[in-house]
């Protein structure tokens, strides 16, 4: 009879140990998933603006984002090829349909975020000064120096480029002339070292360059066709490239896009 007792309190002992024991672990799908980095593909005119916006967003507590800058031929064809971008932003809608037409990215994500204008530089030692209209000689102005400018056979700001001189005369003229980057900020740089008498950018890269350039002019509006800067997420993608095309959007952005010079959709 005691043998059965003493057994009978170790059992509720031990019942009692197992009541107050530690909580269970959570089962693996309970654990909320850690927030991974975003990887951008971004035009190469937004290098300067999208890195002080990737800090922004990393001092709200996300994980920094990746970026690949390019022209936005090559970015798209990188994603075409399988790079693993998240958000791909373009500096022309032609582009951005590209991939659009593939499916590769996501059309309901898909939004104009930004606009730009066409300038022409030179050397700040050696400006040049010549009236932006139909029937100018930008030749002669070019005094047998290099017109340097994105490769127009693929590359947006090149493509804008020659459309304005070519609706305003002046193509047949320069075309021996220009020097073909790689993108718009290689051929700003062709301009900042003088081995170019004059160059086309975007006009928030001649902002960028400081005093290392001068703006001779800027090209009419109606000169080429408007730039615009689509954005959207990349096909399968989850809620990171999403949130951070909405911080893209939001208000916080556009301050730090127009203190850079870009115009908003």
């Amino acid at each position: 009879m005691f043998k059965l007792l003493r057994l009978a309190a170790m059992g509720a002992a031990a019942a009692m140990i197992a009541s107050c024991g530690p909580a269970e672990t959570p089962k693996p799908a309970e654990i909320a998933p850690l927030e991974t980095a975003v990887t951008v593909f971004a035009a190469s005119s937004l290098t300067d603006v999208m890195r002080q916006l990737g800090e922004q967003y990393a001092a709200e507590g996300h994980p920094a984002p990746v970026f690949n800058f390019a022209a936005s031929s090559e970015l798209a064809r990188q994603i075409e090829q399988g790079a693993g971008a998240d958000v791909f932003i373009s500096a022309d809608e032609a582009w951005m349909d590209y991939l659009a037409d593939k499916t590769l990215i996501n059309a309901l994500s898909r939004k104009k975020l930004l606009t730009n204008m066409l300038v022409l530089v030179a050397p700040s030692d050696k400006p040049i000064t010549i009236d932006l209209k139909r029937g100018m000689d930008l030749a002669s102005a070019l005094k047998g120096g290099k017109l340097a400018m994105a490769n127009p056979d693929s590359v947006p700001a090149g493509k804008y480029a020659k459309e304005a001189l070519e609706k305003m005369g002046a193509w047949s003229a320069v075309e021996k002339s220009v020097v073909r980057a790689e993108n718009v900020r290689s051929a700003l740089r062709f301009v900042e070292t003088g081995e170019a008498a004059a160059g086309i950018v975007y006009a928030t890269d001649a902002k960028a360059a400081g005093g290392a350039v001068a703006v001779a002019g800027t090209f009419p509006a109606d000169s080429h066709t408007p730039i615009t800067y689509p954005a959207a997420t990349t096909t399968g993608r989850g809620e990171a490239a999403t949130s951070f095309l909405n911080f893209l959007a939001s208000t916080k952005a556009a301050a730090v896009f127009e203190t850079a010079g870009f115009g908003l959709r």
